[in-house]
């Protein structure tokens, strides 16, 4: 670990989304936020969920809470959002590209408990240095794709060749 990573001048926002009415993963995966934090030791800024339909959508209320908190409290120090892992902020990468530029747009980076980042240090997504496609763009052209090369038998249902 560095010490631009590990200090205590970083403040850490975690985290997490739940789309069931479960709170026993969740609870583990901000258990081990927290842990990560204190390892690192990060102070925490607070924990940010959203559960239920605002976990699917872009329009993330705690999410963008968490952001709104980045800006207020930064001054000086580094930011970090600190998640379980990647799927946690999205599983879709242009979404997760667009969440994690706000994130980028107020100071901060996003990080997981196992060390990757989006900063462009070390391992993890690389730095959000453009701006990330429109909505939905980069899956109309990946379902493009698909379509082109495999045989439609249903609808939303396409025969793709195995590549070897």
């Amino acid at each position: 670990m560095t010490e631009d990573v590990a200090d205590s001048a970083t403040l850490a926002f975690i985290y997490d989304r739940e789309a069931t009415a479960q709170t026993g993963s969740v609870n583990e995966r901000i258990a081990k936020c927290r842990d990560y934090a204190a390892r690192m030791k990060w102070d925490v800024a607070g924990q940010w969920i959203d559960r239920g339909d605002a976990a699917l959508t872009d329009r993330r209320p705690h999410w963008r809470g968490m952001v709104a908190a980045m800006e207020a409290q930064g001054q000086g120090r580094r930011l970090v959002c600190l998640v379980a892992d990647w799927g946690r902020i999205s599983h879709i990468g242009a979404a997760s590209a667009r969440l994690r530029q706000l994130v980028s747009d107020a100071g901060g980076v996003c990080v997981t408990v196992d060390g990757e980042n989006d900063s462009g240090k070390g391992a993890g997504r690389g730095r959000l240095g453009s701006p990330p496609p429109p909505y939905g763009r980069a899956s109309d052209d990946a379902s493009k794709r698909l379509r082109r090369r495999g045989q439609v038998m249903a609808p939303g249902v396409t025969l793709v060749p195995r590549e070897s």
